[in-house]
């Protein structure tokens, strides 16, 4: 049976981006910095300054091994096509994948940095790459109105400066922006952060926080530099669950009572760990912070009411969360990334929804997305 389905968390990454994204958008100031292609020993890499961000048009080493991995090099994403940013090959693939609209994370890992290369760690150079991504984007989503929904690309530096670009996504019509916690100024409960989200607040912008930016310090190998396959494993298999610390600090520091229109989204989290984690967070508040803490409503009570997370395969979280949370939780195929489903999308759809009511699916796939976003159906 044929399913109405949005992913809403598919990505749009810095190596399919065409090579005057940056140079072409930034002020003159930073066009000397800003990211542009340029060709390395017989290949095309992208590069700040003297710093070489990634590789232009393929996947890195190692990304393309496994049977993922494989399948993507097949249909050409290590072969230097730029699928993911020609609108026209990407609604190819998602009409493939049986996805009729994606909500789209963007250049992610460019602060950070990819396949183990330095990131922009200038603050000030970082804010304009962002602005001008965001407007590249923008344009992106005006290409095929109603399939492509990308989100902008917030500084994490300073509150003001992130509630400023907010709005500048706002003007735009990008429907939501996303934000690097693990390396901010400050941690999201700081009250350092209220402008920000004040400005999401005000403008109706969802507020995303997205998974494998938070470093490996939990196998060790970004703290001792040894690194291995099981490490690198281990690494991925933990990392949708670095959310827990994000997602219960920003409701038990008291955001979502302050801003009870503002919309939170935890990206690629998966939702299987969710149910132990709202449990706990209500018997923790009960038995020990509640005299000091003082919240109206129960923790997970402002988790039901304003934040909503994604997953891609989830056998058992689909049915804790059909029980718990149903309207919380929206599925993502990941594209193009090997953790994803594309192009079986569909066959992971059907294997982890087996035995769901209908009306639950609907929610899940197709629904709950485009009511967070406010997308007309």
């Amino acid at each position: 049976m044929a399913r109405t389905v949005m992913s809403a968390d598919s990505h749009m990454d810095l190596i399919y981006l065409p090579p005057d994204t940056f140079v072409s958008r930034v002020a003159p100031r930073w066009r000397d910095l800003a990211p542009r292609v340029v060709e390395r020993d017989g290949r095309h890499v992208w590069v700040s300054g003297d710093d070489v961000l990634a590789p232009h048009g393929v996947y890195g080493p190692g990304v393309t091994g496994g049977k993922r991995g494989r399948i993507l090099a097949e249909a050409g994403f290590a072969s230097g096509q730029t699928r993911p940013a020609d609108p026209g090959l990407r609604r190819e693939d998602q009409a493939r994948d049986g996805v009729e609209a994606e909500v789209i994370y963007g250049i992610i890992g460019i602060s950070t940095g990819l396949f183990g290369r330095p990131g922009i760690r200038d603050p000030e150079l970082l804010t304009a790459v962002y602005h001008a991504y965001n407007e590249f984007i923008a344009e992106f989503n005006r290409s095929l109105p109603g399939r492509f929904f990308g989100l902008g690309c917030l500084p994490n530096h300073d509150a003001e400066v992130a509630a400023e670009e907010i709005r500048h996504c706002a003007e735009l019509g990008l429907r939501g922006v996303v934000f690097l916690p693990w390396t901010a100024a400050m941690p999201v409960w700081h009250e350092m952060w209220e402008p920000m989200w004040r400005a999401a607040e005000e403008t109706g912008t969802v507020l995303s926080f997205h998974v494998f930016e938070g470093g490996a310090t939990t196998v060790g190998y970004e703290v001792k530099g040894a690194r291995s396959a099981a490490a690198l494993g281990a690494w991925v298999v933990v990392g949708p669950m670095q959310m827990d610390e994000i997602v219960t600090a920003v409701i038990l520091s008291g955001v979502c009572e302050r801003h009870p229109r503002l919309r939170l989204v935890l990206g690629e989290s998966g939702i299987g760990w969710l149910p132990y984690v709202l449990e706990r967070l209500d018997d923790t508040y009960d038995e020990r912070l509640a005299d000091d803490l003082r919240l109206p409503l129960p923790p997970s009570a402002y988790f039901k009411r304003q934040i909503y997370a994604t997953f891609q395969k989830d056998f058992h979280g689909v049915r804790a969360m059909a029980e718990i949370a149903p309207d919380n939780v929206m599925w993502g195929s990941d594209y193009p990334h090997r953790d994803g489903t594309w192009p079986f999308s569909q066959k992971a759809i059907e294997e982890q929804f087996r035995g769901v009511e209908e009306s639950t699916r609907r929610k899940m796939l197709w629904e709950n997305v485009r009511r967070l976003y406010r997308i007309d159906a």
